[in-house]
């Protein structure tokens, strides 16, 4: 690899959408950007203004200062695990408003009113108890009072002040008017399933500073709260009883207290569950805006007769499990997670990577894959294909992923008149004579304009370092076309400004382009903030770049990807919040 100094350098802080906030400083985070001789105009877009729409103190006052944020609903998923969680009825499916933002339209309410519909009808299926006594008997005051107080607080994830305890109970009696003892208990619970308390993420802050010096407007979040905070984090579900205990005896109040909570919830097999989804999550393995998910996107039938809807599932399996085993079983270190020959793979998946596995789709096994090949996450099959066209490699879109989500560097939209038609290579005429184009060779031409060189310039030697894996994933050591013979590949590319003194990195190859990035601080700093964005439910701003930086590993610090998250925990992002103004 080699190591050369861009012709410009843009900064972060002008490249477009929400996901890099505008911001000053901050070397780790990528104080560089895109190597360009050029401005972005069409091509990025400006967020923010001069003080970053910060509303506190100065960075450097030392002061715990953080950023202001609206409520959040939770996602269906999380709504729905809770609900399984909290009745004990772990074959629960409801059937949820998708749009999880803060206000909750007509549609939400509706949908959530036939989700406590639903819930009650499979009472029979709970196996959790619910109600302190015989719901079918005669009316006990006090069967009401522990009902109310005790699923209260599993389902509020806070114990419930005497009000509103009163207003339960009040609930009840008015129910208990016109039906029966059993029935008005089952309206008080729907009543509480629909509540803000279960479906918002309430977040309000306690007096006194935590023995923090505090910006004005930081409050230390309550126990109750961290303790949601952790569990949504980690297990991507309401808290446990011995996590509300924790909040209950002010244990939680501490950072000493709150680690020891997330070292146990992370080591529990539900943590690995919600890393396996972080990670297909980062590697957009369930699609975006731009590609179909995985799933969803076959190829071929002609050039890739291999493809199947098994065969991916195998290459999500893989990546799901090497995640797994990397942060639970292996070192934990970024580095392991993109650069490790390891490879968990079926048959048809060990046929794909030209090495010996077990027979059939069902059997799976550990292998180790050709070091010249194949290493870590970004040389997969899950990446590759997710990543591919139908019929052809596409730099472009590695590229793009690799500078927006590994680097953190975001591209605004493309220019209106840009084309979305997969560039396939082939035969072309140049000067009255047939000359066949690789892939590589057609992209280089089809985005030389100046225009199209603005972003390209940028997003070209990243993708072209995967040259050698075609749209499925597979190895090429040359590649072919309908209308070519065997052509050469050419697998150098360049990662912009992401060396230690901001020079861009010269690649061979997939593997080479995999060791670069495990080597690079903006890269790991870039995993931070999708775990951070991931913790704290919203996207990372300027007053966050201290809790981000301080729990980014070095690269010469050893430092695994499960202290990465449980120093996230014990950040001061993630236990303060800011007082809305107002």
């Amino acid at each position: 690899m080699k190591r050369t100094m861009p012709d410009g350098v843009l900064p972060l802080e002008t490249l477009g959408r929400s996901a890099a906030p505008r911001r000053r400083g901050a070397a780790l985070l990528g104080a560089v950007a895109l190597a360009t001789s050029g401005a972005l105009a069409g091509c990025v877009g400006d967020v923010g203004g001069d003080r970053d729409g910060r509303d506190g103190p100065p960075r450097d006052s030392g002061l715990v200062d953080v950023a202001s944020a609206g409520m959040r609903r939770m996602t269906p998923e999380q709504f729905t695990s809770s609900m399984r969680d909290l009745f004990g009825d772990p074959g629960l499916d409801l059937d949820l408003d998708p749009d999880a933002g803060e206000v909750a339209s007509l549609l939400a309410v509706d949908k959530l009113n036939a989700a406590a519909e639903a819930i009650v009808a499979r009472r029979a299926s709970w196996g959790t108890p619910v109600f302190p006594c015989d719901t079918r008997g005669a009316d006990d005051e006090a069967c009401v009072d522990g009902f109310v107080r005790t699923f209260g607080r599993r389902a509020f994830r806070h114990t419930l002040d005497e009000a509103e305890v009163a207003m339960l109970k009040g609930q009840f009696a008015r129910a208990r008017e016109e039906q029966s003892f059993e029935d008005a208990l089952l309206v008080v619970l729907k009543t509480m399933i629909q509540s803000p308390n279960v479906y918002y993420f309430v977040e309000l802050g306690r007096d006194g500073d935590g023995g923090d010096a505090l910006a004005s407007g930081v409050r230390p979040l309550t126990g109750w709260e961290r303790a949601s905070r952790l569990s949504y984090f980690l297990w991507n579900t309401m808290p446990d009883d011995a996590l509300l205990d924790g909040a209950e005896s002010g244990a939680l109040d501490t950072a000493e207290g709150v680690r020891a909570q997330a070292e146990r919830l992370l080591s529990h097999d539900r943590a690995r569950a919600t890393a396996k989804r972080f990670f297909a999550e980062w590697l957009q393995l369930d699609g975006s805006n731009k590609h179909a998910s995985l799933e969803n996107a076959p190829k071929s039938r002609e050039l890739y007769p291999e493809d199947s809807p098994a065969l991916r599932a195998a290459m999500r399996a893989e990546v799901e499990a090497l995640a797994e085993r990397v942060l639970f079983e292996g070192d934990g270190r970024f580095e392991t997670l993109l650069t490790t020959t390891d490879a968990y793979v079926n048959g048809p998946l060990a046929a794909l990577y030209g090495v010996e596995g077990p027979a059939g789709d069902g059997a799976f096994a550990w292998v180790s894959l050709p070091a010249d090949q194949r290493a870590g996450l970004f040389t997969r099959a899950a990446f590759l294909s997710v990543f591919g066209s139908v019929e052809v490699k596409s730099p472009i879109r590695r590229g793009a992923y690799i500078l927006e989500e590994v680097l953190c560097r975001p591209l605004g939209p493309p220019p209106p008149n840009a084309s979305d038609v997969p560039v396939k290579g082939g035969a072309v005429e140049e000067g009255g004579a047939l000359v066949h184009r690789t892939v590589r060779e057609d992209v280089e031409a089809k985005t030389s304009s100046e225009t199209c060189a603005i972003c390209h310039k940028a997003i070209n030697p990243i993708g072209f370092a995967f040259e050698h894996y075609d749209a499925l994933g597979r190895w090429q050591a040359q590649e072919t076309g309908e209308d070519a013979g065997a052509l050469d590949i050419d697998a150098r590319g360049r990662l912009p400004a992401i060396g230690p003194d901001g020079e861009s990195v010269e690649v061979d190859g997939g593997v080479e382009m995999s060791a670069a990035l495990a080597a690079s601080a903006a890269a790991r700093a870039c995993l931070t903030r999708h775990f951070f964005q991931t913790a704290l439910r919203r996207i990372p701003v300027d007053q966050d770049l201290a809790s981000i930086e301080a729990a980014t590993p070095a690269p010469e610090s050893g430092g695994s990807l499960r202290d990465l998250i449980l120093d996230l925990t014990t950040s001061h992002a993630f236990l303060h919040l800011r007082k809305p103004e107002g």
